[in-house]
């Protein structure tokens, strides 16, 4: 099994590799024209999105045990619907 804080490692190699991707495909968008631009532009998105996930979830594991949950990847901000038994 492994620990929060190797799955923090390996979180944050991820991100190392989602952001050197990234670079490259910002590279090749520069020069890109037509369909290739709009598939580099989607390429683009989806990996900034990943990156923001990975490091996300490399700070919630990093420090799990040793501060306070901001809510983020928990249900500790869901509350029940108010019901009206009147309805």
């Amino acid at each position: 099994m492994t620990t929060l804080a190797a799955l923090s490692e390996e979180y944050r190699d991820a991100a190392v590799r989602l952001r050197a991707a990234l670079e490259e495909t910002e590279e090749r968008l520069a020069a890109a024209r037509g369909p290739e631009r709009r598939d580099l532009e989607r390429r683009a998105r989806l990996l900034r999105q990943m990156l923001r996930e990975a490091r996300d979830l490399r700070d919630l594991t990093e420090g799990y045990y040793t501060r306070d949950r901001d809510g983020r990847y928990t249900t500790s901000t869901l509350r029940a619907p108010k019901w009206d038994a009147l309805k």
